[in-house]
This record gives structure tokens, C-alpha cells and sequence, in this order.
């Protein structure tokens, strides 16, 4: 293992199930950016790394760039772009394609069936695959995978997602099941759970763990703040605690 949360796979963005999707424009933008600022601590190491990221959206169009760092001064850059194509009734499909400095390229390609202002059930299926470099990125699950679950939406409840992502590739029995609820709160407010359990192995022939997490994160206009705890993150014995902090602009 090199640095803090490095090991030999990657680790999948946060957007193939579209936990994080696409800002709405407002009527004077042709982008909406968003900047965020992630502090990390590891229990076994007792060390802090950090993270910026910025971000920009279209109607359709993703991308971000960013910058991790580690207390034993290890650095990585990345950048990133998503589309979203519309399949009309079907819902969207939904590719990514990622970089990152020592060699890393991952791509990633989602079906997600929900269609916009309809409520009800929809399914979610996706599929990634790297090059095994290491990569950093803001959530935990396997990149080399498979993505299969579902939503249900509901204009008073919000919106509820059911997933897992599973490791299809490097045979280490990665398992992560996610459960998310999205809605709106008064005072133009949103509020953002995502409870999550994962099992296996951090490479092959390793020790399988299990562990929870829950992740919060609350919108407020401009501005939001997320809090996590991470159980056996990476696969391994070390506890993460997140905490970020961004605005939009």
C-alpha cells in the first residue's frame, strides 16, 4: 500500500449512480461550477490528507479536476468528463471517462432508467473498467465493476436508490451496497444520506473485512457541507473520517 488510501485498483467516482448529478443552470449561466474542499483522517495512521476539486456542468456535460494530498507529501492530479445522453423514455445513458498523473485511465458506462419529473421505479445498471493504476478519488467502491440496483422517486418523499457495486475483474470479493435517500428540506435546503456496507478483500489472497459508512451531506442555496465515516475503508483496518466543504458559483 502507498500513501493513505492508495492500493492496487481504483476506486469508482461518486457519479456512476448519480448521487452527485448535474447542476441545474440558472438563466445568466452557461456553466455552473462548483469548488469543494475534503479533509480525510485515517484511524490506523492518525494522518490527514486533503483533497480540492472543482467542477463544472452544462445541460449535459460533466467535468472537474483534482488534487489530493497526503501527509507523507504523496500527490496525484486528476481530471475527468461525463456525458449524459438522453434515451427519451428509456431514461439516459450516462459515460465517464477519468485521468490521473502516475498513468491512470478509467472510463465507466451507466444506464440509469429514470426519467425526468416522472415518478416510480426505474433500474440502474453500469459497468467500468482502469488500467489497475492507482487512483484517488472521493468515494470507496471498486472501478473494475459492476453496478446493478434501482430508484424510486416520489415528488413529497424525494428520491431513494438501491445499488451495489461489485468487483467482476480482479477476483478480491469487493462488495458495496448502498442505500440513498435525496430530498428537499425547507428554507431551500437539501439534505443528501447515504448509508453503505461493504465486504471483501483489498487484493487477492488479502484478509475479506466488513464494514458500514454513512455519509451526510447538506445543501444550503450556494453552499454544502459533507460529513462521513468510513468503516474499513479501502478494504483494509483503517477508519475514515471525511469532512467537505464547498460552494457553487
Amino acid at each position: 500500500m502507498v500513501g493513505l488510501f492508495a492500493v492496487s485498483f481504483s476506486y469508482a467516482s461518486q457519479d456512476r449512480a448519480n448521487i452527485d448529478p448535474i447542476d441545474p443552470l440558472k438563466p445568466d449561466q452557461e456553466v455552473a461550477w462548483k469548488f469543494s474542499l475534503g479533509s480525510y483522517r485515517d484511524s490506523v495512521t492518525k494522518s490527514n490528507a486533503t483533497d480540492v476539486n472543482v467542477r463544472g456542468n452544462t445541460q449535459d456535460t460533466k467535468f472537474w479536476l483534482g488534487y489530493y494530498q497526503d501527509k507523507n507529501n504523496f500527490t496525484q492530479s486528476r481530471a475527468g468528463v461525463e456525458q449524459a445522453t438522453s434515451l427519451a423514455s428509456y431514461g439516459q445513458l450516462i459515460s465517464s471517462l477519468q485521468v490521473a498523473s502516475g498513468g491512470f485511465v478509467g472510463g465507466s458506462i451507466t444506464w440509469d432508467g429514470k426519467q425526468d419529473n416522472v415518478d416510480g421505479f426505474s433500474p440502474l445498471l453500469g459497468w467500468g473498467r482502469t488500467n489497475t493504476k492507482t487512483y484517488y478519488n472521493l468515494n470507496f467502491d471498486p472501478n473494475d465493476s459492476v453496478l446493478w440496483g434501482g430508484t424510486y422517486s416520489q415528488r413529497q418523499l424525494g428520491q431513494f436508490s438501491l445499488y451495489q457495486i461489485f468487483d467482476d475483474r480482479l477476483k478480491t470479493g469487493q462488495r458495496v451496497t448502498h442505500l440513498v435517500w435525496r430530498g428537499t428540506l425547507p428554507n431551500a435546503m437539501g439534505l443528501t444520506l447515504d448509508a453503505f456496507e461493504r465486504s471483501g478483500a483489498s487484493d487477492v489472497g488479502e484478509q475479506k473485512l466488513k464494514g458500514n459508512g454513512l455519509s451526510v451531506t447538506l445543501d444550503v442555496r450556494d453552499y454544502f457541507v459533507r460529513m462521513a465515516y468510513d468503516q474499513k475503508a479501502n478494504f483494509t483496518d483503517a477508519n475514515i473520517t471525511r469532512l467537505a466543504v464547498g460552494f457553487r458559483f
